[in-house]
This record gives structure tokens, sequence and C-alpha cells, in this order.
């Protein structure tokens, strides 16, 4: 991978663009501990938030995606059928990359 490539990966970067009113970094990450035993790593996690945020936001797939992004400090988590493993695979490259271009 180039350093262009590796720059645009970079730039992937979600989240929230703006917290939701009364939330930082902080809250976000304990709510993705409290929502599944085991938080936000868990397999089932997107699917049980999107479950308990739906009616409270207008996209809650948006907003679960939001907090699994600031959990991981990354979106290389995302992928259809992407498995666990393949997802910490992805997270950790993504990771060493930001630090290599730092």
């Amino acid at each position: 991978m180039d350093k262009l490539e590796s720059y645009l990966y970079f730039l992937q970067e979600a989240g929230f663009a703006k917290y939701p009113k009364g939330w930082d970094k902080q809250s976000v990450v304990k709510f993705g501990k409290s929502l599944v035993k085991g938080g936000a790593a868990k397999k089932d996690f997107f699917d049980k938030c999107v479950e308990k945020m739906r009616g409270k936001f207008d996209n809650p797939e948006a907003f679960c995606a939001s907090v699994k992004d600031v959990v991981y400090a990354s979106t290389f988590w995302r992928g259809k059928g992407k498995t666990p493993k393949e997802a910490e695979k992805d997270i950790r490259t993504h990771k060493r990359l930001k630090k290599h271009l730092k």
C-alpha cells in the first residue's frame, strides 16, 4: 500500500461530527460497554444497539456505527460479512497506518 492510499484510509475516520447533546467520548465508550456484555467488540453489539435506539434517533444505524467507530477509534471494523477476527486485524492495520503517517 503506498502513502497516498494509506492517507486515504486515514481520512475515512467517522464517528460523530458532533456528539449528541450531553455526550462526550467517555460517555459514548461507556454506552458501548453497557449495551451488551463485552461491549462494542461483541458480534451482536450493532444489532442490539440499533434495536435499543430505534425511535430515539432518525437513523439508529448511523448512530450505532458512530458509537462503534469511537470505541474502536477506526471505521475498519465495518464490512458486510466481516468476521470479528477480520475486523480486529483490519483495525490493527489501520492504527499502524495512522501512526506511520504522523
